[in-house]
Formats: structure tokens, sequence, C-alpha cells
């Protein structure tokens, strides 16, 4: 069901949907136009409640990838469900501190597990 998706490994832990990218580098204009219009269809599919997106992975990242992030963000939350972003490295996190979306339009935690219990 799932196997169909180039950047994306896709799992369920218990009701949450879990996304992890699994593209180190996140730069190019292809490889991030193919990842948001694999998350978008993975949210239009499976229509999660509570979704994460974690970025363990990636080493290196575009800002473009926010935009993906926010229409997923905002198809999620026209649903009633929330999405939180973990597993980012210091500088991935730092351009999103310094866009100030950490905290105000993403719920980012330092890895996975504290994710979950977030919900």
């Amino acid at each position: 069901m799932w196997s169909e998706y180039q950047h994306l490994v896709v799992r369920r832990e218990g009701e949450i949907l879990v996304v992890e990218l699994i593209d180190p580098k996140l730069f190019d204009t292809t490889t991030v136009t193919q990842l948001q219009d694999e998350l978008l269809l993975l949210v239009d599919t499976e229509r999660p409640s509570k979704a994460i997106v974690d970025f363990s992975r990636v080493v290196h990242c575009s800002t473009a990838v926010i935009n993906g992030l926010l229409r997923a963000k905002k198809r999620i939350m026209a649903n009633g469900g929330q999405l939180k972003l973990c597993g980012m490295t210091a500088g991935i996190r730092d351009a999103y501190k310094m866009l100030n979306l950490d905290g105000t339009v993403f719920q980012i935690h330092e890895c996975l597990e504290n994710a979950v219990l977030a919900f």
C-alpha cells in the first residue's frame, strides 16, 4: 500500500501516521516537488487525525520543503487532525526558528518518541 513512495517511509504507531523522509539531501527542485506530491497524496489518501513527519535521515534541506509541509498541515487540520515534526538537525531547526515556524506554525520535537508522547 505504501510501497509506491520514493521519498517517504510510512508506518503506523497506533493511531499515529509516521512519515519518515528518506532523502538525506532535499535540495533539488525535482526531489522536493516529488516529495511534496507524495506527502499530499498520502495525506489525501489516509486522512490522518495524527501525523508526524520525521526528519531523522535528512542532513540538508531546502526551505522549499516548508511549502509541502504547510499544504499537508492545512489538509490534515481541515479533517480535524494534527501534524507534528521531529528529528531535525540543529541547522534545519534553526532555519525553522529564523522563519518563526518553530512553536508557532509547527510543533517540532527532538525525537519521534517525544512527538508521539506530545499527542
